[in-house]
């Protein structure tokens, strides 16, 4: 798997970025099913896993048994395990060898061990600890888009895994490497991760997961590789602000001097754009006209560098207009090419 760290938009952006969108839930009968219609609170729960204590974690089967024996449905042990991981096990590149493991289990074990991971690690942990409940949650080896550099480029090889789970027999997709790589933190300042990954609507864990078998998209009709190659880098919170889940699929824009991009909302929004050299890791603030029509807002902005660049897009919702502090998220990312 690739040995890599999701970069945020750019460094100085960081400010703007908020809290992730969540799926809460409890442990009790009648949980209603995750949705993103559907809010629940998952803090009794998160804090049982959270709290867990180290002795309940001397081996596979330990923790598994502490972590899904209270929960009375499928959906709050799934969620007791994702708690656990994205609190004890973290993100390192260090984790990665590159070595062959000598079977699933033996990896995850290494990782309830070291607390270390990568993809591969958190994938395996999260199938192995769940699996003992019965509970069908395979492994998903596919192409992923990480870097604004990516946008509407081809994806050359094979560099993530994630997962799948089956939920009183729906599938769900969930992605817990990028959950504790784009962690946030709360209100007291502790890093929460982002649960925009857990239980993902397919439509939008396609902008950037490609499976290798594409029955894994759980989408009907599926997404071909080289549509996929085609797509802007999309974020979370893109989806979060309430754009429109069928996102532009064209990430590789050629211009003029000046460029036109049509995003849809209901909501008011308000936007702010960049640009940098392709790769790179500064940008240039560049005015916007922005033009609405009913749901739709085209965004104009001046393009004067010649080549590839990047252009970059923060959104936020419309605030009162004695707003002094602005904070926008990074929505998604262009490859720009002017002759």
């Amino acid at each position: 798997m690739r040995n890599y760290k999701i970069r945020p938009l750019l460094a100085f952006f960081l400010l703007f970025f908020s809290t992730a969108l969540t799926f809460p839930t409890s442990i009790g009968p009648g949980i209603p099913r995750p949705s993103k219609y559907v809010s629940i609170d998952y803090t009794t729960i998160d804090n049982f896993a959270r709290n867990a204590p180290e002795s309940a974690a001397k081996n596979l089967n330990t923790l598994s048994d502490y972590l899904t024996s209270p929960a009375r449905t499928d959906l709050a042990k799934a969620r007791s395990v994702y708690a656990w991981i994205t609190s004890h096990v973290r993100y390192d590149e260090s984790a990665f060898s590159g070595q062959r493991y000598s079977s699933e289990i033996d990896y995850a074990n290494r990782v309830l061990r070291s607390r270390k991971a990568v993809c591969t690690g958190f994938s395996l942990l999260f199938k192995h600890l769940l699996g003992r409940t019965g509970i069908p949650v395979v492994t998903i080896k596919g192409y992923s888009r990480t870097n604004d550099s990516e946008a509407g480029q081809p994806i050359q090889r094979v560099d993530h895994e994630w997962n799948a789970v089956s939920l009183d027999g729906d599938w769900y997709l969930l992605d817990i490497a990028w959950a504790q790589t784009t962690a946030k933190p709360d209100p007291n300042g502790d890093l929460r991760p982002n649960d925009f990954f857990f239980l993902t609507e397919p439509l939008a864990f396609a902008a950037n997961h490609f499976p290798t078998d594409p029955r894994w998209q759980l989408l009907n009709p599926t997404v071909s590789k080289t549509q996929f190659d085609q797509f802007p880098k999309v974020y979370d919170a893109y989806f979060r602000l309430g754009f429109d889940p069928e996102f532009p699929k064209t990430g590789l824009l050629r211009t003029g001097d000046a460029l036109t991009l049509s995003l849809q909302n209901e909501k008011d929004i308000e936007f702010m754009c960049s640009i940098g050299q392709q790769g790179g890791s500064t940008a240039t603030h560049l005015p916007v006209t922005i033009r609405r029509s009913g749901n739709t807002y085209q965004l104009t902005v001046p393009i004067s560098q010649r080549g590839n660049s990047t252009l970059y897009i923060f959104a936020k919702s419309k605030g009162p207009r004695t707003e002094r502090v602005k904070s926008y998220e990074g929505i998604a990312s262009f490859t720009v090419v002017k002759s």
